[in-house]
């Protein structure tokens, strides 16, 4: 059959405990230019800080990496944590990316799922929403000035934590207005933005969830860039059913430990949000954020999610805990050779 289903790959950068990090840096950069050269739609990056949850902290510098090693795939972050920069250096940057990419570019944004992360860089928690909000808007507005009025535009920016008097903007982003924008975390604000998000959820909660985004829809898309529903699974492919299933609860028991590190050293136990289900891989496989089989297996759980979910985007990672990453390649090699070519 011919499939309706696009994939995107995300990738963490989890520090898989063993290997060198220069090592690791190679091999998932190789994962980067293999998921381009199968033709999935997007690669994906998240941010954490001061945690083995994130081996790449500096996100900039890991997508332009990244950048230059592929050619047709989009490159995003999911997400920039927006509190923690600087905003008119984070304009600047974003806008190098999106050359760099020759309009390649994505950008994800977010305040953080990790208080402690906040606290470590003296973050408030009760400003983190709304110093999100304000770096966003800032960032945008000063894209769409120099959208309408060109290089060499002063702008000018009063705001709670930031501001700006006569700025020249001697650069502007690739894309008009601005790149396209993901909201993970909050489908009502991703709704009311017009913006990309992923859905969380077994296949059988989707389809209330895209209906409920459709409802609260703002227009076509920010910035003219029609959002992209999708959904986020971590997978693992092996010869066997249950040699992906040893690596999967491996690597899960590795991603909670990483994710929940800094929680319980700084005291703020328990998480509000723990993507990891504090460990629980049985949690995992039921609500399908993690799946593992044959290459047979997996092709029949896509085949099934594409008839039933209403998506016709799915993000995987096929690297996380302490998936090695000879079995990352080897589940995206399956992957590719029994889904995207099925």
């Amino acid at each position: 059959m011919t499939r309706r289903l696009s994939f995107g790959l995300f990738d963490q950068m989890e520090n898989d405990g063993g290997t060198p990090l220069a090592d690791q840096y190679s091999e998932h950069l190789q994962l980067a230019r293999a998921a381009d050269q199968a033709g999935f739609t997007h690669w994906f990056k998240s941010e954490h800080h001061h945690v083995p949850l994130d081996i790449a902290p500096s996100i900039n510098v890991l997508l332009s990496a990244v950048i230059q090693e592929t050619s047709t795939i989009r490159v995003s972050s999911l997400v920039h944590l927006l509190p923690f920069y600087d905003p008119m250096r984070l304009y600047e940057e974003l806008c190098m990316l999106d050359h760099l990419g020759h309009g390649r570019l994505d950008v994800g944004f977010g305040k953080g799922i990790s208080p402690p992360e906040q606290l470590l860089w003296g973050i408030p928690r009760d400003e983190a929403t709304e110093r999100m909000e304000e770096t966003l808007d800032y960032v945008l507005s000063a894209m769409n000035l120099v959208s309408k009025e060109g290089l060499g535009v002063l702008f000018n920016y009063d705001g709670q934590f930031s501001s700006a008097k006569e700025r020249p903007l001697e650069i502007g982003p690739y894309q008009d207005p601005h790149p396209p924008l993901w909201r993970p975390g909050t489908l009502s604000t991703a709704a009311k933005l017009g913006v990309s998000t992923i859905i969380p959820g077994p296949m059988k909660l989707i389809p209330e969830r895209v209906a409920a985004y459709r409802e609260e829809q703002n227009g076509d898309g920010a910035g003219g860039h029609p959002p992209i529903l999708s959904t986020l699974r971590r997978v693992v492919v092996a010869s066997t059913e249950r040699q992906a299933t040893e690596i999967a609860t491996r690597a899960w028991k590795h991603f909670d430990a990483n994710l929940t590190k800094l929680f319980r050293q700084y005291d703020l136990w328990p998480p509000t949000m723990v993507p990891s289900f504090l460990g629980d891989v049985d949690k995992a496989f039921e609500t399908e954020s993690l799946v593992a089989g044959t290459a047979k297996q997996v092709a029949e759980y896509f085949d099934q999610f594409e008839q039933e979910s209403g998506l016709e985007h799915v993000t995987i990672c096929p690297a996380f805990g302490n998936v090695s990453g000879a079995e990352a390649r080897a589940t995206l090699d399956l992957f590719c050779e029994a889904v995207l070519t099925s």
